[in-house]
């Protein structure tokens, strides 16, 4: 895919009839479109190529024009380009990122990202999962017996994305985990180092 593709920024509607209505079968989920999305990014986000994103929304006429608040399918991504079955891909954490409520980054110090009272901590998968389990194995120990539960999602089926709201405790520092399993099999995510200053506001 070109960059000038990769680079095309979801556009503002003039009019509510300039938004193409969603397709009228999704065999996945449906996902609303954000002012920063583009097909190249909602496809690498949800673990799909364009081409599935493009064959699933037959109402998107030229990929490089989606609108902010449009509908689009999400699907299953369980066939290649082609539309040929392709082998399953072994199942494993894809990301795992931690956000402001307002789902931007956050910065970090020292390798470490620096949390606010409230944050968003999201995963993707290679594919649905039905829970996962977000964990902070706290600064000090060195095994994962002392890891600590700080939340639980259950997204639905078709879903290969799962996140929390955490509020975090003043002090907080450690390492940001997600766990989750589909079909018997378990995959654990790429640890992130996190830190909250005690004299941190909710800002």
């Amino acid at each position: 895919m070109s960059k000038k593709k990769q680079d095309s920024r979801a556009m503002k509607a003039v009019t509510a009839s300039q938004i193409p209505p969603p397709p009228r079968k999704c065999d996945g989920q449906l996902y609303t479109v954000k002012p920063s999305d583009t097909l190249f990014l909602i496809a690498k986000r949800f673990g799909v190529t364009v081409a599935q994103l493009r064959a699933a929304n037959p109402q998107i006429v030229n990929p490089d024009i989606i609108f902010v608040g449009q509908v689009i399918c999400i699907p299953t991504g369980k066939k290649d380009d082609e539309g040929d079955p392709s082998p399953e891909m072994p199942f494993r954490v894809l990301s795992l990122r931690i956000l402001s409520e307002t789902g931007q980054p956050l910065p970090r110090v020292n390798n470490a990202v620096r949390l606010k009272a409230r944050v968003i901590v999201r995963a993707t998968f290679s594919s649905p999962v039905q829970r996962a389990f977000f964990f902070l194995e706290p600064t000090g120990t060195e095994s994962c017996e002392n890891a600590r539960l700080i939340g639980i999602d259950c997204p639905s089926a078709t879903q290969g994305v799962a996140e929390i709201i955490w509020h975090v405790p003043s002090g907080t520092s450690g390492r940001v985990f997600v766990v989750a399993c589909r079909n018997s099999i378990c995959a654990k995510s790429q640890e992130i180092l996190v830190v909250r200053d005690g004299n941190m506001t909710n800002m």
